[in-house]
């Protein structure tokens, strides 16, 4: 199915609304906790997430990432009339870029931005409402603080653990944060070491005390000042922080 730009985003205007929470930019319009995307022959675009080490100031570094179907040809994002950030697929559906902000570029937070990518013969866009950490820099707030995600949480196993084992646990999501990992009843914070700016990782060996069902039920915890970020093995992660409930 071929698709044009301005029709996506009249689709976008009159369906989709940003989620309440934050980094993860939500398409523009409606008041739902789900949205819907844009369909193609070939592929889709879901949702898309936004930081920066520096807030929209010259110098600052932007990072993008877009999650949709995996193996598009392209993809990008325009924040804004002329800023053009290329995207590529870091692991399948993932997709992303960055981009340092130079003297004379402005970024204006209350307009759209919009991601495009071709799978097929047309490409897909859909436009997103930029977060509201963003957003708030358009009405004389301070400088944007990156707010705490998590956007993955694996582990190497959680069957066949026999006393001994080592389990690896692998969490990606806001850089220079404190990560660990609690296991019901067998290991509370344990830490993760950050290994390159993003990615944590950490080990634990099982005892012969453990129970090995109850590895199923890690949770991986990552704070970043007064915010906290927690995410379960297979479970849509949980996001703490100002402005969140805490359990």
């Amino acid at each position: 199915m071929k698709s044009t730009l301005p029709a996506k985003l009249a689709s976008a205007a009159m369906l989709l609304v940003p989620l309440a929470a934050a980094v993860l930019a939500q398409p523009a319009a409606a008041q739902h906790d789900s949205y819907r995307v844009v369909p193609s022959d070939r592929g889709t675009i879901r949702n898309v997430s936004l930081n920066s080490d520096g807030g929209l100031r010259p110098g600052a570094t932007l990072r993008v990432q877009v999650y949709g179907t995996p193996g598009a040809r392209w993809a990008n994002v325009m924040l804004g009339d002329a800023l053009r950030v290329p995207l590529q697929e870091r692991a399948p559906g993932e997709y992303i870029g960055t981009h340092v902000i130079a003297r004379g570029e402005h970024i204006d937070p209350s307009r759209l931005m919009t991601v495009r990518a071709g799978w097929g013969e047309g490409p897909v866009a859909l436009a997103f409402n930029f977060p509201p950490s963003f957003q708030a820099l358009a009405m004389g707030a301070g400088p944007v603080v990156a707010e705490t995600v998590v956007n993955s949480f694996a582990v190497s196993q959680t069957e066949d653990l026999e006393p001994g084992t080592v389990v690896h646990f692998r969490l990606e999501g806001t850089p220079r944060a404190r990560a660990s990992v609690d296991i019901p009843d067998v290991v509370a914070g344990l830490p993760l070491r950050e290994v390159r700016p993003g990615f944590y990782v950490g080990s634990y060996t099982v005892r012969g005390s453990d129970d090995p069902d109850a590895f199923a039920d890690a949770r991986a915890v990552l704070r970043n000042g007064d915010q906290r970020a927690i995410a379960r093995l297979g479970d849509t992660q949980e996001r703490y922080g100002s402005g969140y409930g805490r359990r």
